[in-house]
């Protein structure tokens, strides 16, 4: 009974090993969680495709992103459920099990950067800024989790440099979602500026904490695999399934066609008439002069 019990278990750390030189690495505890993180992040994903049988087509730009974002993360942890994606990389401090070879899994910021642009997307949408400005900005954020990416593999202390250019870059994303986006958002109307504010509050305190928790981790060695899944699984709960259902919630209490984003017709049908069409009764219409008549 009891080996049909472990066969019924969780074996992907078993079936799945980390590399041999690997001493810093997931356990089944940690895995457990992957997979229970996995089935939030899926379940939302679901459940954003079946909100949007509730909404107009032209109205859905906002459960797109998010279904997006909640499809991609729950791929990520997939993979890190299973035990997959992952390398081993030397550790520069010896605060966790006297350091070693640590596990990284590089397919977190695969993840990362596919969907953090995407519930960047939601909350620029939503304020209204330009196209230049939320190109921009997203640019910076893939900056940011490059950055990162880099440093996580980097055994020496260059790591740090990698991290300073990550936060410098962060720094920059939130300017812009403070001082541009807040004050775009605020022209909007009352309605539109409460939500901002909401979704501003929650990346501004949940994205801040990433910095710290890569600190502590893949930096720092300072807490084990398992503890690392932990903290960066719970920032992500709250970035994806819960920001991101309220970005979905939000759009129903304003007007998605007073942002602009009511694609009703497609982009191939633009109301924006050619210029010789828009300019056609400013052009002055020369005279029909008959032959042999001069122009005065």
């Amino acid at each position: 009974m009891s080996a049909i019990h472990r066969r019924s278990g969780n074996e992907a750390v078993q079936i799945n090993p980390s590399a041999g030189d690997i001493n810093i690495g997931l356990t089944d505890h940690g895995s457990d969680w992957y997979w229970a993180a996995f089935c939030i992040f899926a379940a939302t994903a679901v459940g954003f495709v079946v909100s949007c049988a509730f909404v107009p087509r032209k109205d859905r730009i906002f459960h797109y992103l998010s279904i997006g974002a909640a499809f991609f993360t729950s791929l990520t942890y997939f993979t890190m459920a299973s035990n997959l994606g992952n390398t081993g990389v030397e550790t520069e401090f010896t605060h966790y099990l006297g350091g070693g070879i640590r596990q990284v899994f590089y397919s977190r910021y695969i993840g990362w950067f596919l969907t953090s642009p995407l519930i960047l997307t939601n909350i620029l949408l939503f304020s209204g800024v330009a196209w230049t400005t939320l190109l921009f900005t997203l640019g910076i954020q893939e900056i940011y989790v490059v950055a990162a990416l880099i440093g996580s593999l980097v055994p020496s202390t260059y790591k740090w440099g990698y991290f300073t250019f990550g936060v410098a870059a962060w720094i920059l994303v939130m300017y812009n979602l403070i001082f541009v986006a807040r004050v775009n958002a605020k022209e909007q109307g009352s309605e539109v500026y409460r939500h901002y504010l909401v979704m501003l509050v929650g990346i501004a305190f949940i994205w801040t904490l990433y910095p710290i928790a890569w600190g502590l981790s893949e930096g720092g060695n300072v807490i084990a695999p398992d503890s690392e899944g932990v903290f960066y699984g719970v920032l992500d709960v709250i970035s994806l399934p819960v920001l991101c259902s309220y970005f979905v919630y939000a759009s129903r209490k304003v007007s998605v066609e007073g942002l602009g984003l009511a694609f009703e017709h497609g982009f191939r049908h633009s109301t924006v008439l050619p210029v010789t069409e828009k300019h056609i009764d400013q052009t002055p219409v020369p005279e029909t002069r008959a032959s042999g008549e001069t122009a005065v």
